[in-house]
């Protein structure tokens, strides 16, 4: 195996864990106590969508699902982040959290899927690939 496959390889490895620790983190985080919870300063709404936003893009660029798939999976994982939260003497579920952690998954896949298509075109247009004319 030439050392570019290996690297991209080795790579895509990283990306995957690095999806699935975060989204174990962000369980954690969901159902600690409140108070213990990390706060970065930021506005409630822009915490949750940009932590959510990343892990969708972690799970874009790490696993290869269709969209439509990867987009229903997401919105299932803000919904059960959500329910974890219903039965939590210290936490609170809100349909608010619920559409802002799904609406960041959701940005997060198709941000990266756009990345990877326009990557995809460039690299092929760099080699001399050219489609056909109809």
């Amino acid at each position: 195996m030439r050392f570019e496959e290996r690297s991209i390889r080795l790579l895509g490895q990283f990306v995957r864990f690095s999806a699935i620790g975060f989204a174990l983190t962000l369980v954690i985080l969901t159902i600690v106590p409140a108070a213990e919870r990390p706060e970065t300063g930021l506005q409630h709404d822009v915490e949750h969508f940009g932590a959510f936003s990343l892990l969708g893009l972690l799970f874009a660029f790490g696993f290869r699902a269709e969209a439509r798939w990867m987009l229903l999976g997401s919105i299932a994982f803000a919904a059960f982040i959500e329910g974890a939260q219903i039965q939590l003497p210290t936490r609170h579920a809100r349909l608010e959290d619920f559409l802002v952690d799904a609406a960041g998954l959701c940005v997060g896949i198709l941000i990266a899927r756009l990345v990877s298509r326009s990557y995809l075109r460039l690299s092929l247009i760099k080699d001399g690939f050219r489609a056909p004319v109809e």
